[in-house]
């Protein structure tokens, strides 16, 4: 789900949306729009939606959709709702592009880090206004509320949850000494464990350090009890406790937890399905390649130190719609229970609201995970996330290397921070 973007494009389209937004400093007026009316109007709704599924499954895709819409209009008979499916890849681009000619949808999906930029450009509707005081969000969780909302406004509702945890190989647990029904829960009852595995020849876990930061830097920053931003936009990333983060990869690394690769590397998750590695960080994703495999020999874990990652799936209104009101609505649709149930039962991801988890009440790993999702984290929640995200892997990937030490790695990605703040 996460691509990797092309930033000098980017950056143009986000300045054509400065220059379109005006100087309502991020606030977008509705005065034009039609968004209110009475049920009996005629209006169109255009739904920017992805290939959340692989090919095989797209009919039952654009079935749980269309079942959406047709719910929607028992309300607003009248209402044309039309899907489009648009590729993950480049995905933001061509948002930002539709969005500046104001020929984009009416409603998409987005991710913590792109809402916040999104809507710092004044192009989101912030939901929490349209759908009204009285609209009920007590049976979202708490953390995919936090995940979509910035400014102090919701600009999305949560559709789906993933979290991101430690999965173990019970045979190497076993062989070093381990217990598959008490399994760590820190990084010193870990790394004890991981010693013994690489003695043993092993690799200790994954580590891809191609891939997002979300899934490596993050994470072990979390657990050291530090942050990447804080409160009043305050640079943390080379905070004495996230520092910590940082030295603790580096540590494992030189101890060979994980293979020299790992600085570049992508995907790992075949050293756990083969049975090289005592464990993976990873999510619901590893589940169906062992399944696909026929490897039965593993255990969950709850995320190490109690936090982790886990992004957060949401729609979203543009406030270009000339239904905002309408959308807003549509969106609530899509996001209620039963739909959640349809949607998530499908793509395999976790529903948002607590209601709609029973759907996993017949499956201990999905049920298992969908307990830690308290503990994930969505993300770095500011409109520059995505912007710095790249040049920080590049000072975790030197730091690797040996080209610097943790501390001068994290004091160098805080000064990149800081210049794109």
């Amino acid at each position: 789900m996460f691509k990797k973007l092309k930033w000098r494009s980017l950056l143009l389209l986000a300045l054509s949306l400065v220059m379109l937004t005006g100087c309502g400093g991020g606030k977008s007026s509705n005065d034009d729009k039609e968004g209110s009316g009475s049920a009996d109007d005629a209006f169109k709704l255009t739904v920017w939606v992805h290939p959340y599924v692989a090919a095989e499954a797209k009919d039952a895709q654009s079935k749980v959709f269309e079942d959406m819409a047709v719910e929607f209009k028992e309300t607003y008979p009248k209402a044309e709702v039309v899907f489009e499916e648009i590729p993950w890849a480049n995905r933001e681009e061509k948002m930002l592009t539709a969005l500046s000619t104001n020929d984009g949808p009416d409603v998409f999906y987005l991710i913590p880090d792109m809402m916040t930029q999104f809507a710092d450009k004044g192009v989101l509707a912030p939901l929490d206004e349209h759908l009204g005081d009285d609209f009920d969000y007590s049976d979202f969780t708490e953390t995919s509320i936090e995940a979509v909302t910035y400014n102090d406004h919701i600009y999305g509702l949560p559709m789906l949850r993933e979290v991101q945890t430690m999965f173990y190989n019970t045979t190497i647990l076993e062989e070093i000494g381990g217990d598959p029904e008490n399994l760590p829960t820190t990084w010193a009852e870990f790394n004890e464990l991981a010693d013994k595995a690489v003695e043993k020849g092993y690799y200790a876990r994954t580590f891809e350090g191609g891939n997002t930061l979300n899934a490596t830097l993050y994470p072990y920053i979390w657990q050291a009890g530090g942050d990447i931003i804080g409160e009043d936009e305050e640079i943390l990333i080379n905070s004495d406790e996230s520092v910590k983060g940082w030295e603790e990869i580096m540590r494992q690394y030189e101890a060979g937890y994980f293979p020299e690769d790992s600085i570049t590397a992508a995907d790992q998750a075949p050293l756990f399905v083969e049975g090289k590695s005592l464990a993976t960080f990873s999510s619901a994703y590893i589940l169906n390649l062992l399944k696909d495999a026929g490897v039965e020999n593993y255990v969950i874990g709850e995320p190490l130190e109690g936090v982790t990652f886990g992004t957060t799936g949401m729609f979203v209104v543009s406030a270009k719609s000339k239904n905002v009101d309408k959308a807003s609505e549509f969106v609530a649709t899509m996001t209620n229970a039963e739909n959640q149930r349809a949607f998530n039962s499908l793509t395999n991801y976790i529903p948002s609201r607590e209601s709609a988890i029973d759907i996993y009440d017949g499956n201990p790993d999905m049920k298992q995970l969908a307990e830690f999702v308290g503990m994930a984290k969505g993300g770095v929640i500011h409109p520059a996330a995505r912007v710095f995200m790249a040049n920080v892997q590049a000072k975790v990937q030197a730091m690797m290397e040996g080209s610097l030490t943790p501390k001068a790695a994290a004091d160098e990605a805080a000064d990149m921070i800081k210049n794109e703040m």
